[in-house]
């Protein structure tokens, strides 16, 4: 059973924002004018990531029929393409047709690589405490942290090696090996709330790249928790009013508060 704490004031989307960039999290907070949601990546990352919540019933289906691995994947694809404006009314909402369409059609494009690298994982008999975690996983629960006032919600909670197991969703681009540095901490930071409710040490967290189909599991080290904390330490400076100094990096382009981000920060900055 996971608590609920209607003091908690930061969220772990917060932390994964402010891995990106925490100037975000500044603006976000001051309810800055967005973009508009019909953009093609949005509808790309809303629609891989209702597919990575559904690896679990693909690899429980895989697991335990001799069907194609290709034919069942394009199932489970062209089911979301029908239900995608159902589960996402709200975001999609001013979303127009074309945007999704094209969404739609780029996601089409990787269906032959998240067959392969499934039928990759499938394949090794060593990844079967893995598949085996990811088929009886719980799905979105809420976790709430009351000694960091925390809380957040994981695509899912899995039983790995003995012990629960934080699992999350990236739809962008997988690495060679391991998963990315960001990625792991954003684990990390759903570890400590687990390890609060279950009152043990959690050292194990579980990252699905949905645009891939690889799956990996990844070690969560002390250094990680540290650097969890003082994550949450400098969003709440943010959330209290200071502008983290601007990182010039080449997302900066696409982004949807660029014309706001572009002022000169303060001494202060220099030293967050």
């Amino acid at each position: 059973m996971y608590l609920n704490n209607s003091e908690q004031n930061t969220n772990i989307s917060d932390i994964a924002l402010y891995l990106k960039c925490p100037r975000k999290v500044y603006y976000l907070k001051r309810s800055q004018k967005k973009r508009s949601n019909d953009d093609v990546s949005y509808v790309e990352h809303l629609f891989l990531r209702e597919f990575g919540l559904r690896y679990p019933q693909l690899l429980e289906h895989l697991s335990s029929k001799a069907d194609s691995t290709i034919d069942t994947i394009q199932s489970v694809f062209n089911e979301i393409c029908v239900e995608l404006n159902i589960i996402y009314a709200s975001e999609l909402e001013s979303v127009s047709a074309s945007t999704i369409s094209e969404a739609i059609s780029n996601v089409q494009g990787c269906i032959e690589d998240i067959s392969c690298n499934i039928g990759k994982i499938l394949a090794d008999m060593h990844n079967m405490p893995l598949v085996k975690a990811l088929c009886g996983m719980e799905l979105e629960p809420l976790l709430c942290g009351h000694k960091i006032k925390v809380s957040g919600m994981p695509a899912g909670m899995a039983s790995f090696k003995g012990s629960p197991a934080p699992v999350i969703i990236k739809t962008g681009k997988c690495p060679e090996y391991g998963v990315w540095a960001d990625d792991r901490l954003h684990l990390a930071a759903f570890s400590i709330l687990v390890q609060e409710v279950h009152n043990k040490p959690i050292d194990d967290g579980i990252v699905i790249y949905s645009r891939s189909g690889c799956i990996r599991p990844s070690k969560i080290r002390t250094n990680d928790r540290r650097q969890v904390l003082g994550v949450c330490n400098n969003i709440k400076k943010i959330k209290e009013g200071f502008l983290p100094e601007r990182k010039q990096t080449p997302l900066c382009n696409g982004c949807e508060f660029l014309e706001s981000c572009d002022i000169r920060p303060s001494l202060a900055s220099k030293f967050f």
